[in-house]
């Protein structure tokens, strides 16, 4: 999965609760502008993953209602990412490489490193 592929599963879902709210009564006509709008200025095509990662985790920032699309992201993000530098920073540690620990522990808290997504797929054949 690319990052443009996660990008476009995002504003697909945020557009699917957009329709299903403004049908509902639930959301105003001038939020509804303004989620897109804000999805829109920040999720742009092109992005690598570490952007891609930390513009996902200001979503919510100004909408909240984004929150339970972005959550399961930023959940992997600290699965697949955080605790495997983190571990990696343990054991450059161990290794007496304070530098190359502070460093790397300081890439994962500014959300600054590199990613290669692995999906998993299945056949539903």
């Amino acid at each position: 999965m690319s990052p443009d592929d996660i990008r476009q599963e995002i504003e697909l879902k945020v557009v699917e609760m957009i329709k299903t709210n403004l049908t509902e009564g639930v959301l105003t006509e001038e939020r509804a502008q303004e989620l897109s709008q804000i999805v829109l200025d920040t999720l742009r095509p092109g992005m690598t993953f570490t952007e891609l990662f930390g513009a996902i985790a200001r979503l919510d920032d100004t909408a909240p209602e984004l929150s339970p699309f972005i959550v399961p992201y930023l959940k992997q993000y600290e699965r697949e990412i955080a605790q495997k530098a983190e571990q990696n920073v343990r054991n450059l540690i161990k290794q007496g490489q304070y530098d190359a620990a502070s460093k790397l522990a300081e890439s994962v808290i500014k959300q600054n490193v590199s990613v290669v997504w692995s999906g998993k797929g299945t056949n539903r054949n």
